[in-house]
This record gives C-alpha cells, sequence and structure tokens, in this order.
C-alpha cells in the first residue's frame, strides 16, 4: 500500500515485535490503559508506538475509535487494551481520545479510514441437501454513497452487528464475539486477500462440487446469487485461513470455510458469501 507507508520501518520489524511479544503481553493486558504516537495510517485503521514500550506495537481498527474522530500522524492518543493478537504480534486497542497533535480533529466525513455505514436489505441461503452438508449463506448490504475505500468498506463489514455469526445454528447477528471459526475480534481489514472474480468462480465451483454434482433444481439460485454477483463485482477479496491460533473456543467444527466479499459499486452493493458445511 504504497499510499499508506510506514514512517520507519523498524515500527514493523514482525522478528523485533515477535521476540519481546511475552514481555509485551505481561507488560499490557486487557483493560490497561496506554498511550502512544499515531505513527501509519492505513485504510483500515491505525496504528501506534506505545509509550514506554518501544518493541511493542499497538493497533486500532477504525471501528475502535471514539467518536469516529481518526487521528492523523504524529497524534498522541489514549487507548485501552482490548485483545492480543498473537498471530501479527500487535496489541489491540480501542482509542479513547486524541490528546494533541496536528489536526487532531479530523472527522469521520474526511477522514478516508474512517468506518463506513453499511445498509443490510437482504440474506439468501442455499442448502445443497445432497448429502454432503454443504451450504452458501450470503448477505447484501447496500452501499454508502461514498464508498472508495475498501479497507473502510471491509471495517464496516466487520463492525456490523450481522458480522456475528458462527455459521453453525446462530441466525446472523447471534453471536457477536464470533465469525464462523474465529473470533471475530481476531478478524480485520487485512485479512482479507484480493482475488480475481473469474479465480473466485473457480474456487467455488470446485468446492461446490467437489463430492457429489449441485442438485439441478439448485442452479440456477447459486447462478443468481453468487456466480451472477461475482461478475458484477469490481472488487472481490477473499478471507485467508487465519489458521488455529486464531479458532474460538469451540472453532474447526466446519470441515471447510470459505468467505468471499464481494464489491459492486455500478449497483452498490456489498455482498457477503460463506460457503461451508456442517
Amino acid at each position: 500500500m504504497t499510499g499508506y507507508p510506514w514512517p520507519n520501518p523498524r515500527d514493523d520489524d514482525p522478528d523485533r515485535l515477535r521476540r519481546a511479544w511475552p514481555t509485551t503481553v505481561q507488560a499490557l493486558p486487557c483493560g490497561a490503559r496506554v498511550t502512544g504516537t499515531v505513527i501509519a495510517r492505513k485504510p483500515f485503521g491505525v496504528f501506534i508506538r506505545i509509550d514506554g514500550m518501544p518493541d511493542a506495537l499497538g493497533y486500532a481498527e477504525s471501528t475502535a475509535i471514539a467518536h469516529d474522530v481518526v487521528p492523523p500522524l504524529g497524534t498522541t492518543v489514549t487507548g485501552e487494551v482490548t485483545w492480543h493478537v498473537s498471530l501479527t504480534h500487535e496489541v489491540q486497542l480501542r482509542l479513547l481520545v486524541a490528546l494533541q497533535g496536528p489536526d487532531a480533529s479530523i472527522s469521520a466525513n474526511d477522514a478516508p479510514t474512517a468506518a463506513a455505514r453499511l445498509v443490510h436489505f437482504a440474506h439468501a441461503f442455499i442448502n445443497f441437501a445432497n448429502g454432503t452438508f454443504q451450504w452458501v449463506d450470503l448477505q447484501h448490504f447496500r452501499l454508502p454513497e461514498t464508498a472508495d475505500d475498501d479497507g473502510a468498506l471491509l471495517a464496516a463489514l466487520i463492525a456490523h452487528e450481522r458480522f456475528g455469526d458462527n455459521y453453525a445454528g446462530s441466525d446472523p447477528g447471534g453471536d457477536p464475539e464470533r465469525h464462523g471459526p474465529y473470533w471475530r475480534e481476531r478478524i480485520r481489514p487485512a485479512c482479507y486477500d484480493p482475488i480475481g472474480a473469474d479465480a473466485a468462480q473457480r474456487h467455488l465451483r470446485a468446492w461446490a462440487e467437489q463430492h457429489a454434482p449441485l442438485p439441478e433444481h439448485l442452479r440456477p439460485d447459486l447462478e443468481r446469487e453468487a456466480y451472477q454477483r461475482l461478475r458484477a463485482a469490481d472488487r472481490v477479496y477473499k478471507l485467508r485461513d487465519l489458521g488455529p491460533a486464531a479458532f474460538h473456543d469451540w472453532g474447526g467444527v466446519h470441515t471447510e470455510f470459505h468467505e468471499l466479499v464481494l464489491i459492486d459499486r455500478v449497483n452498490r452493493i456489498l455482498s457477503l458469501l460463506v460457503a461451508a458445511d456442517d
């Protein structure tokens, strides 16, 4: 992301963060208040150098910033530790207030990292019912008028109440702490990788018919709800495999779990597609 550089490459040194991780976790338990300086802004949030902890890296998503105020580089902030992200050795923070710094009152309307607002309008569920226990779940959201920042849209999706779904018995929004096999707070916009629409279609088709042919009466439904939307999307993202370290307390019950996010700016629709089994 060349438009959001690290001012100092040392701040994002993964080996240094990993070596200091046990000390970081012990010194900064959940609930601890910290102060620090914003050292990088990404499309999905800000990174903070924490005072007194030179080998720790703080991170706050745009959805975890009080009053939708996204502090610019160099701003001194205070926040609360909400989680330890072992996968990336980052201290997840909820920012409380920006104390001082240049232009410290940038609002959500002016800042590219501020969370966009998504409006849910439709839900589709396609159960294959062919002995494979496979299914596809789609949630459709209306994009805001200004939807130029993919990172902000992904952050808004993660923050939306319907994202809290373990896909193993709960309704959309019925499990605020979990998303599929993962703890919800372990998922952030950077966990989604761009994928071409054609590649995404091939991936979904291969998964759908790997064990048995798709029932003929379901082909029009899958074509309408999934494949047509994939072809219409100008950007598609795939949630990467976050591994067992990100599993919630009973994560891993799905044999496979595939997630795509489709952004269709022409029709102003964002679709969350989950393909899994139970």
